[in-house]
């Protein structure tokens, strides 16, 4: 075996947290990396070379929500060898952080606040046109994009941009042409018809922000965080509770569905988006269970003016695909059934029939 394989093997049986020093009070008293991030440069440029890296050279249909949930996967299974993580993101992230944390330790709780600027940072770009609003701005920022296609990126950013009402000198400094602490000085930036008209600067660098402001701050949130927010705000924040729940449906994680459905309706009464949402849950896992959620989201409509029509035929769409699927699933059923009959009653017939040539056989003898 050689040196590289070595290594290779010896990696996969580390885990992150054995380069983690158990957290002090003091510690765990920063809420932020913030302004501090010169500090953790080595961890935060690793994350995001990895991200661009893995992006540009290997997977270009790559999301932000993918890049989020590697993220949130890793920092939530910190303790777990690298063999854990299988997904070819989460596996380049976490193996790039190996040397400099083996080269400078870091606080447990410090490395969780590492994960989270980053995922701020995606954040941050979600007002951005797109799925891939930060993947590709952390690409073009850290040079992978070859002259064509930076320039490309370039003209499209621009021209997004400049249907949010966001200034040429803003730009430049989302664009990091332009150092940050100038953009803040541009009377233009919070300034009527600009990208932050309704917020103050204190809004913007508030440490502490949580979703129910600007609905920032979600994917920062822990599970059950994120399953208290939504059963208590979730009507105001469909979309949430639609991206929660489908998480959980990918995890097959669905007890906690169900948990999270019946608590909800407690709480908020013929809420129909919810039954909608779980029956969209359901979709390929169980479409008997998809459809009875879609009746029930039908009944609670009746007579609603509310009803959005696109969803009604969307709805409407869903359940006949599903009865169909069923019918199928039941005529093959049947089929199944009456071709191992068939089978059955031919086995018997040719076991009668050699058992029959036996005895003829033997009295011919």
């Amino acid at each position: 075996m050689n040196p590289d394989e070595n290594n290779e093997l010896i990696e996969e049986d580390l885990s992150l947290s054995e380069f983690l020093v158990p957290d002090t009070p003091e510690i765990k008293e920063i809420k932020s990396i913030y302004e501090k991030e010169y500090e953790y440069s080595d961890y935060l440029s690793e994350i995001e070379f990895s991200i661009a890296d893995y992006y540009y050279n290997a997977n270009r249909k790559v999301t932000d929500k993918d890049v989020i949930r590697a993220l949130k996967n890793i920092k939530e299974n910190r303790d777990k060898p690298i063999s854990f993580f299988e997904k070819p993101l989460e596996k380049e992230i976490v193996k790039s952080l190996v040397e400099p944390l083996e080269e400078n330790l870091l606080y447990d709780h410090e490395f969780t606040l590492v994960i989270n600027y980053v995922l701020w940072s995606i954040d941050n770009r979600s007002w951005m046109e797109g799925k891939q609003a930060y993947v590709k701005w952390i690409t073009y920022v850290l040079g992978f994009y070859s002259e064509e296609e930076e320039k490309k990126y370039e003209r499209k950013f621009k021209k997004f941009a400049s249907k949010m009402g966001v200034s040429g000198a803003q730009v430049d400094m989302l664009l990091m042409k332009k150092e940050a602490e100038n953009f803040f000085d541009e009377d233009d930036t919070f300034g009527e018809g600009s990208l932050f008209e309704d917020l103050a600067l204190e809004d913007i660098l508030e440490e502490d922000r949580v979703a129910d402001d600007l609905e920032t701050g979600f994917f920062l949130m822990t599970d059950a965080e994120k399953f208290d927010f939504l059963l208590d705000k979730g009507p105001d924040y469909v979309e949430l509770v639609q991206d929660y729940i489908m998480e959980l449906a990918e995890k097959e994680e669905f007890e906690k569905i169900q948990d999270f459905y019946k608590k909800f309706n407690e709480k908020h009464e013929n809420f129909f988006p919810m039954h909608f949402i779980v029956g969209s849950a359901y979709l390929n896992s169980d479409p008997a269970q998809a459809i009875s959620y879609f009746e029930k989201t039908l009944k609670a409509t009746e007579n609603s003016e509310e009803f959005p029509p696109e969803m009604l035929e969307e709805l409407k769409t869903n359940m006949d695909l599903l009865t169909s699927l069923l019918l199928e699933e039941s005529t093959e059923k049947v089929e199944e059934k009456a071709s191992e009959d068939r089978k059955g009653e031919m086995k018997q017939k040719t076991r009668k029939k050699a058992s029959k040539k036996k005895s003829e056989n033997k009295a011919n003898s």
